[in-house]
């Protein structure tokens, strides 16, 4: 019998919809995703237009993406030529190459120029320079710094879409992929209006999303998962012609990872082989990647090469291309030179957490995977070097490889079910303090590199300001304080699930 002056048992708890496992990781995801935005935006206001490498022709090609338009891209001296306003053509020249001189222009940046330096010939794909000139205004400076916050929007929206979409063993490598190999170079790069920016963030989400598309659990998530790898590989195809052959490459290496015996499998492999025709079909269109393969980039092709003894020369230097974008390489027109201590740190822990991550037992398509991503890293830019006869960092540049880095530390990360990713609560904030320190000192050089030029010996940077944005009353200060914690956050917040749980039989010393 139940005793009725006993206490009233205590209804069995069920998760509340706000606290749900599922609420929970989408808020912390839309936390991660706020602060990423902010961190991009402290990048995307520290330098002036015409920053990141080879704006000059990259401008140009947006300003006259439609076409020849009055006051924006009209008919130039000669048929190769256009003229556009002279801030859009001459900024760069205000101070590139000049890292003693600041952001600020002494030309007259007045009236309309004749230029040859832009995408008249279709070296380029011309997506990516059609949608940025939406943004395009009588107010360049305005216009610029639309185009920079939409890139940073654009890539935190999409790569939080598919991570959302995702089950945790594409989430890590998605998102861990990125943050270690993103520093400098990359967090630069997408934060400007550099076309490679799209490029990193397409490596980034194809082949996720692709892999996701065909393991989705429902017919919901495999309808948006598909949507965002056709937009995924649309941005990286129309983005560079090198970036092209990557969105391809994504996805073989997506097609490996989900192999399983099945109609099914075959069936879902639609998608995939749309994505390399969308692929094929920019590096067809455009001449960037074409004229390097055919030895035409470097001016001339060479009579004759020594195949054997140029590639082992390429191979035993070829390294030289991958710590360029961990600062080894300056930023912008390599004129924003960065301290040991940010290539340093970041090498180091893009280099011990791929150490780690091949310790773990591996699936065979996982494996298959990772060696084909290796094996491109060294030899794509390798053929390359050696067919146009020069010598490593002359024609191919850190930042075009910089997707295929991204990519082959994903595939060491990606998780094969059975041994989760995890690290202790130490390598957690060695990770945390490490990467946060390399992000802020890069991004203080790069505020002081523009705002008074590298001469200027003091510290604050609202001091002796010689450049800074036309009618923006917030402080350079204030964007670095806000861009380098943003990031420290973000880092904090993205790796609290990667944290080893003990077990429950450990003891405490």
């Amino acid at each position: 019998m139940t005793d009725p002056t006993a206490p009233p048992a205590a209804e069995p708890r069920t998760a509340s919809p706000v606290t749900s496992p599922a609420r929970r990781s989408a808020i912390s995801a839309l936390v991660v995703a706020a602060l990423a935005f902010l961190a991009l935006l402290g990048w995307a206001f520290a330098s002036p237009v015409g920053a990141s490498p080879d704006d000059n022709f990259h401008l140009t090609s947006i300003w006259c993406a439609q076409g020849e338009r009055a006051g924006f891209c009209e008919a130039g001296a000669s048929a190769d030529q256009r003229a556009v306003p002279a801030e859009v053509a001459w900024s760069s020249a205000c101070y590139a190459t000049r890292p003693e001189h600041s952001g600020r222009c002494d030309l007259p940046l007045t009236g309309m120029v004749n230029t040859g330096h832009g995408n008249f010939e279709g070296l380029y794909p011309p997506v990516y320079y059609a949608t940025m000139s939406v943004f395009v205004s009588s107010d360049v400076q305005t216009s610029v710094l639309l185009m920079r916050i939409f890139n940073c929007l654009l890539a935190v929206a999409l790569i939080t879409a598919v991570y959302l979409l995702v089950d945790d063993r594409l989430r890590r490598p998605l998102l861990w992929g990125l943050a270690l190999t993103s520093v400098p170079t990359g967090i630069f790069l997408i934060s400007s209006v550099n076309p490679s920016g799209w490029a990193i963030v397409s490596a980034t989400t194809l082949w996720v999303s692709l892999v996701g598309f065909i393991r989705a659990p429902s017919l919901a998530h495999r309808i948006a998962l598909g949507g965002l790898a056709l937009l995924s590989a649309l941005m990286g195809a129309g983005s560079r012609g090198d970036s092209a052959v990557f969105v391809a490459f994504g996805a073989v290496l997506a097609a490996v990872i989900a192999f399983e015996r099945s109609r099914r499998y075959l069936l879902l492999l639609i998608l995939p082989l749309i994505t390399v025709v969308i692929g094929a079909a920019f590096y067809l269109s455009s001449n960037q990647v074409g004229s390097a393969l055919d030895g035409e980039m470097a001016g001339q092709r060479p009579t004759s090469v020594h195949f054997v003894a140029d590639m082992l020369r390429t191979l035993l230097n070829i390294p030289k291309l991958w710590v360029g974008n961990f600062g080894t390489q300056a930023l912008g027109w390599g004129d924003v030179a960065l301290p040991a201590a940010v290539w340093f740190i970041a090498l180091a822990l893009y280099a011990g957490v791929a150490f780690w991550g091949l310790s773990r037992t591996r699936k065979l398509g996982t494996s298959i995977a990772t060696v084909l991503a290796g094996v491109a890293l060294v030899m794509v830019p390798s053929l390359i070097i050696v067919q146009n006869g020069v010598e490593v960092g002359v024609l191919v540049q850190p930042r075009y490889i910089l997707p295929l880095q991204i990519l082959f530390l994903a595939m060491i990360l990606l998780d094969n079910g059975r041994v989760p990713l995890t690290m202790t609560g130490l390598q957690r904030w060695v990770i945390i303090v490490g990467l946060s320190a390399a992000n802020g000192i890069a991004l203080y050089k790069t505020f002081r590199r523009f705002l008074t030029g590298t001469g200027y010996p003091g510290i604050d940077l609202d001091q002796n300001v010689q450049w800074w944005w036309r009618g923006l009353a917030v402080s350079p200060d204030v964007f670095w304080i806000v861009g380098t914690l943003a990031f420290a956050a973000l880092l904090f917040f993205a790796s609290r699930g990667l944290v080893r749980r003990p077990a429950p039989d450990t003891l405490a010393l």
